[in-house]
């Protein structure tokens, strides 16, 4: 406008001069000069405001389009919806009547994603295949020297230009943006600017969505993998027939399983709770304070007695909690005995089979010299001397399981070179109801096995165990006494702790099953042992429950006697010569 000011002044200046005399005629003129010179500034007003309009205003849509790009790359990482967006804003912005948008894919081809107004489905994919030979932004029109599937496109469209632009991230092409123009417009070096920007922001927009879904992906089958590996640990976690109880550092429980539930007695869920509400006697806190684990304890849960193990929970070096597995002591004791009384049987075979190996060879060599009298004899002596025994046992020990295991562990002894003698005063009638089969063959076993494992090593005329069964009107009592090495003062009174043995290579197991077994069936075990002399364990076992034992140990005189054959005074020989010379053959 200061140039209308300018013009204007030196108008009025120059009439001034000139019409000085004609006053009439100079005013007449200022006034037509202002009028003209008014239309002037408002025709130049409203020419400033369509130029703003359409230069200023315009870049400041673009510019407004292109941050709602960058906005949208942190509001949504969907790829579909990301290029939804740039397509809609492309044609909105650029005035475009069609547009598609086409991604790179594994092989290096354009495969297209998004298409918007074409009237032939094949023209964006004639944009794919031509897309490789041209520049990252190309407006084209059919009259300039294009490539000929471009053409094409332009022609079959109707259009008057096409704009291609290709998306780079990390100077990589991802993907190509196409829009098509049914007016024919120019461009100038600022909206080419401005189409570059569009495009650096849309490939930015792409190239996360696609790492987001990549890494999406990716996650997915990680949590599936995760989730398959929990279901499997849960069901695995509630199927065993442990209890499991788990804690944090602060003493809080993290898991139950359900027999642990069970065991507690309990429908609640004890998650969450602290650990000493739960079980007020657990130890659980104290192996969080030492960093040690304890296994095969005897514990008191629920009113009843459980072995538990319990162990810290250890990651990057430093306690993240603690965890215990326990199990019924009934359960457990049920199946060691189980497993005793098949170890005893296998035993039991493996020596009667590797005896009666031996009587075979014995026989075939004599078959071989032809002494086929001595073969007879010796048949006669094999079969007397083994009914005679099985008929002493079978007469005395009425408990089948008890009998059987005496039958077996004479042979076993016999294998070892060890005497195994059993008292001709032996009797057993019938086992105390609250003191089973099982339960007699726990103690008397472990009993013998230790005792022959005691003399094993001991000259020929110590090697002997001797056994003595004898059933009162209150008791029965069982005694098994050896001539080992004895046991020393200082040990004595922890043979019966488990996991205590005084034997390389044990653990220390037998003796204390049989102490548990006594215990609870009322009774009670005393031991008399001297070192370098042998050792004697005496059990008593109340016939009837509301007997208490008094723990009066029988007196056995003939306990350090020597395994010699021995006759009574009319000639006739003993049950225990019997036994004696039936181990010898």
């Amino acid at each position: 406008m200061t140039v209308f000011d300018l013009y204007e002044n030196s108008l009025k200046d120059a009439m001034s001069l000139y019409l000085q005399e004609d006053l009439v005629t100079l005013n007449r003129m200022r006034r037509e000069i202002d009028a003209l010179l008014d239309k002037a500034r408002v025709y130049v007003s409203e020419y400033f405001f369509v130029l703003y309009e359409e230069t200023v205003f315009k870049q400041f849509e673009q510019l407004r389009v292109i941050n709602e790009i960058s906005v949208r790359l942190v509001s949504s990482l969907k790829l579909n919806q990301v290029l939804n967006f740039i397509m809609t804003n492309a044609l909105r912005l650029f005035k475009a009547s069609c547009g598609s948008i086409s991604l790179l894919n594994s092989n290096g081809d354009f495969v297209t994603q998004i298409t918007h107004g074409w009237h032939y489905a094949s023209s964006p994919k004639l944009i794919d295949q031509c897309a490789y030979s041209v520049p990252d932004i190309i407006i084209a029109s059919a009259r300039e020297n294009i490539v000929e599937c471009l053409k094409d496109v332009i022609e079959m469209e109707g259009l008057y230009k096409l704009i291609l632009l290709k998306l780079r991230s990390k100077k990589r092409v991802i993907g190509l943006l196409a829009m098509g123009l049914s007016d024919d417009r120019k461009f100038t070096d600022t909206d080419q600017q401005v189409l570059f920007t569009f495009a650096n922001h849309a490939a930015i927009a792409v190239h996360n969505a696609q790492l987001y879904a990549d890494t999406d992906q990716k996650l997915q089958e990680r949590i599936y993998e995760a989730t398959v590996l929990l279901e499997q640990n849960r069901a695995l976690l509630h199927s065993i027939r442990e209890g499991v109880i788990a804690i944090d550092t602060r003493g809080y429980i993290t898991l139950v399983n359900r027999e642990a539930l069970r065991r507690l007695n309990t429908a609640e869920n004890p998650v969450g709770q602290h650990i000493s509400k739960v079980v007020p006697n657990t130890r659980l806190l104290h192996v969080l304070e030492t960093r040690q684990a304890e296994y095969d304890q005897e514990h008191l849960l629920g009113g009843k007695a459980v072995i538990t193990n319990r162990m810290p929970i250890i990651a990057n070096g430093k306690v993240i909690g603690a965890i215990a597995t326990f199990r019924d002591k009934e359960d457990v004791k049920q199946l060691a005995e189980e497993l005793i009384g098949v170890k005893s049987l296998l035993e039991s075979m493996r020596a009667q089979s590797h005896e009666f190996i031996n009587k075979l060879h014995a026989i075939s060599g004599l078959i071989q010299m032809g002494q086929y009298d001595k073969v007879v004899e010796l048949i006669t002596q094999f079969y007397r001397s083994k009914q005679e025994l099985i008929s002493f046992i079978v007469e005395r020990i009425r408990d089948k399981a008890t009998a059987g295991l005496l039958l077996g562990k004479v042979s076993q002894a016999q294998e070892k070179g060890v005497v195994l003698r059993i008292a001709p005063r032996s009797r057993l009638v019938r086992l105390p109801d609250h003191f089973t089969s099982a339960s007699m063959v726990t103690v008397l076993g472990n009993l013998i096995t230790n005792a022959i494992e005691a003399v094993v090593g001991q000259t020929a005329e110590r090697r002997c165990v001797e056994v003595r069964i004898s059933q009162g009107s209150k008791y029965l009592t069982i005694s098994v006494a050896d001539q080992g090495c004895g046991i020393p003062q200082e040990k004595r009174r922890r043979i019966f702790e488990r996991g205590f043995s005084t034997k390389q290579g044990s653990r220390g197991i037998g003796l204390a099953l049989v102490r548990e077994e006594v215990e609870a069936s009322g009774g009670k075990i005393v031991v008399h042992s001297r070192v370098n002399e042998g050792s004697r364990f005496v059990v008593t076992i109340p016939l009837f429950r509301e007997i208490e034992t008094r723990g009066e140990s029988e007196k056995d005189g003939n306990s350090n006697k020597r395994c010699n054959f021995r006759r009574r005074s009319n000639g006739t020989r003993t049950a225990s010569a019997i036994f004696e010379q039936s181990q010898r053959l």
